[in-house]
């Protein structure tokens, strides 16, 4: 076994899966980092909040409770439209990464001009890439993003079935 090409497909695949994920986060900024999370406007609890029973009548007691309970089936409505766009978003942010993965696959498919090693690094780079994504992204139920998914997979079977003598055939020619 050569050492050294597996040393630089290691290269290519360490450095590839991280660009490619940070690159779906450069072009596609919102909702990542600390906006990732819903945040609320209003805490219901601070805005309306309950005094002591001893102090407040029956009636201010019931107004306050129920206050409360409108504010927070409000917050609860507004994050439901932001987890919504959220998914939205994240499907399209999906759809890049694999349609990007999709593209890398291919180049390393069909340019000859490429190394062994690197072809195997840009191959496995984009599988692994996908896969990632795929977990990541997998709530978003994209539609698009499945019918990449599943063309990468076929271009992955006729990658490994054309290129079969460089995964096995890893010895120095002399």
């Amino acid at each position: 076994m050569n050492w050294t090409k597996l040393l630089y497909i290691l290269i290519v695949v360490l450095i590839y899966i991280p660009m490619v994920f940070l690159g779906a986060n450069v072009f596609f900024p919102e909702y990542t980092g600390t906006n990732s999370y819903y945040k609320p406007t209003i805490d219901c609890y601070s805005k309306y909040p309950t005094m002591d029973a001893s102090k407040v009548t029956e009636a201010q007691w019931t107004t306050i409770t129920e206050k409360q309970q409108k504010c927070q089936e409000e917050q609860n409505l507004a994050q439901e439209q932001w987890e919504s766009k959220k998914l939205a978003y994240d499907g399209m942010k999906y759809v890049f990464i694999s349609l990007f993965n999709l593209i890398i696959l291919g180049l390393a498919l069909f340019l000859p001009k490429l190394q062994d090693s690197v072809t195997m690094g840009l191959f496995l780079g984009s599988i692994g890439a996908t896969f990632g994504a795929t977990l990541g992204y997998f709530e978003t139920r994209s539609k698009i993003g499945f019918v990449i998914l599943v063309i990468t997979f076929f271009a992955m079977i006729y990658f490994i079935n054309r290129k079969k003598d460089t995964f096995v055939n890893w010895k120095e020619k002399k």
